[in-house]
């Protein structure tokens, strides 16, 4: 073909989609999750104006960004009129107190007072509420000894005898004066079951326990523990 006689035709342009607002997304998040509402607020107000003179896009998640956060900063507002978030805070304060008492059996130390919650002490239970000795509880920690290693769980049968001896002469060690402990109280032990012993348990931790009333401060001989003195 002759090139003086060939048409040349241009390529059809097609027309850039604007692009998606950044702050738009940000005050729509923001109004979801609650994080900040009054930023939220900020965030889709700057939005709208910046896709208004950009051409963006974005507007309708502005705008919802915008909705959401003014409905929880409203709520901040009043809980703070009303004293809700002193409210919500007490009472996330206290979980967070409780669950730090919280304590598993394997973790008990010597010295430790303890309640069961929602348990009685002869049933197998997994967690305990470490309380000040102070106070009224189940029972006090006298200290803990490791059984021998044995690759099977040996079974109940031969290590209560084992517990029963090793644990009177840590109470007795424990509770040098025999006045000091009450009628009441008793030797107790949490020993390994077949479950924790195949994942490495051999501890047995002694105690003295009552199963009807309530311990009222230490036996330990000396009076109740000082902080410092209630490790292993």
């Amino acid at each position: 073909m002759d090139p003086s006689t060939q048409s040349w035709q241009p390529y059809p342009q097609y027309a850039r989609r604007p692009s998606v607002n950044g702050l738009s997304i940000a005050s729509l998040v923001l109004g979801i999750v609650c994080c900040l509402p009054p930023l939220g607020l900020v965030f889709g107000l700057i939005a709208l104006s910046q896709i208004k003179r950009k051409g963006e896009r974005g507007k309708g998640m502005a705008v919802a960004g915008i909705v959401l956060s003014s409905i929880s900063t409203l709520l901040v507002l009043v809980a703070l009129a009303t004293g809700g978030i002193g409210d919500a805070w007490d009472g996330f304060r206290k979980g967070m107190d409780e669950a730090s008492r919280s304590r598993s059996t394997l973790d008990l130390h010597k010295g430790d007072c303890f309640n069961v919650p929602g348990a009685e002490l002869e049933q197998e239970t997994a967690t305990v509420r470490v309380v000040d000795c102070a106070k009224e509880h189940d029972a006090e920690v006298t200290g803990a000894f490791k059984l021998e290693k044995s690759d099977a769980w040996p079974g109940e049968a031969a290590v209560e005898p084992v517990a029963e001896k090793r644990c009177t002469e840590i109470n007795n060690a424990y509770a040098a004066d025999a006045s000091a402990v009450p009628d009441s109280a008793e030797m107790y032990y949490y020993m390994p079951s077949a479950r924790s012993w195949r994942l490495g348990d051999r501890s047995v931790t002694c105690a003295f326990a009552v199963t009807e009333g309530k311990l009222n401060g230490s036996v330990r001989s000396g009076g109740i523990p000082s902080a410092d003195e209630t490790g292993s």
